[in-house]
């Protein structure tokens, strides 16, 4: 079957960071060889777990990118003009990293054969590809570390909360509903936990509120610690977080509810001055992507659980 032709004008291509310093008429013949593609929010493209044979370049949109041996889910965002996939392609070896969707994306799509075939006839590609591999070798092993910029940026589009650096309501709120949409359209599987610190207010009344801060650091710090890259936590309110689980079964996605209330039993908490606080616990409620069950009512499900873990005596699952 003959691939249709890119329709990406040939001035904007020699305007990405790539080709830049190639003329528009050197990268006419790429356009039989190359396909724009949109993906939605929510979308991994890249992962450890498989090979990867594309190079993608941002058009619009923003990618999350999660580093696989980091040991505190540390992850960047990457914008218009920026390259995945590159660096597996050259070394012939599953991606590094786990990038994922974080908005709706238009991408220009490279396979890898064609990528060595710009690669060996233009100097200026060859040139572009190697700086920006030299920058990421540069910046630590490939460990790509949001700037102070991308945090302010971020900051100012009101999606990070700012006591935990955790995702806000707001996220939530527009995120949710999207990913519970598309994994319904695709029938893939998607757990939702919503979790609550036990006692809070007595927490509070006893030590000051300074210390339920250093508690809730405490407990954002255990999530991103025990999360997969493909889940993702949100700061809901108060003393309440939530965590999407995309591609999750009702089994994993248990397991996964488990593993947190472990991990925050046995998590030490500090003051400023770090001296030891007293512990917390947590309770969880658990619920998964139904039919007829849209993003609102899979957060009613996972608040009826919750509701279930305190009547039963709280630090439990229920589901």
């Amino acid at each position: 079957m003959t691939q249709p032709r890119c329709t990406i004008d040939t001035r904007r291509l020699a305007e990405l960071p790539l080709f830049r310093g190639e003329s528009p008429d050197a990268l006419e013949w790429l356009l039989d060889f190359c396909r724009m593609e949109n993906a939605p929010a929510g979308e991994v493209l890249l992962t450890p777990e498989r090979r990867n044979e594309r190079l993608y370049i941002i058009l619009s949109g923003r990618v999350e990118v999660f580093l696989s041996d980091s040991t505190d889910n540390r992850h960047t965002y990457l914008g218009p003009g920026s390259c995945l996939g590159e660096m597996s392609i050259i070394e012939g070896a599953p991606p590094s990293a786990t990038v994922i969707t974080d908005s709706d994306c238009e991408l220009l799509v490279i396979d890898g054969s064609v990528l060595w075939s710009l690669i060996n006839r233009s100097h200026a590609v060859a040139r572009n590809l190697l700086y920006t591999l030299s920058q990421r070798v540069r910046r630590d092993n490939l460990l790509i570390v949001e700037s102070q910029q991308q945090r302010r940026i971020y900051e100012q589009n009101a999606h990070l909360d700012a006591l935990t650096g955790l995702h806000n309501r707001r996220w939530l709120d527009e995120m949710l509903a999207r990913l519970s949409d598309r994994c319904r359209q695709n029938d893939t599987p998607m757990g939702l936990i919503m979790l609550d610190v036990d006692h809070f207010k007595r927490y509070n009344d006893s030590h000051g509120h300074l210390a339920g801060d250093q508690a809730l650091q405490a407990i954002a710090h255990v999530i991103r610690a025990n999360l997969r890259p493909t889940d993702t936590a949100a700061r809901y309110g108060g003393e309440e977080f939530v965590v999407i689980m995309l591609d999750t079964s009702p089994q994993d996605a248990r397991g996964v509810a488990e593993r947190l209330c472990q991990a925050v039993r046995d998590q030490d908490i500090v003051d400023n001055d770090g001296q030891a606080l007293p512990g917390v616990t947590i309770s969880i409620g658990l619920a998964t992507l139904q039919e007829g069950r849209d993003a609102q009512a899979l957060l009613a499900a996972a608040d009826a659980a919750l509701y279930r873990a305190k009547e039963s005596g709280r630090d439990q699952v229920a589901a």
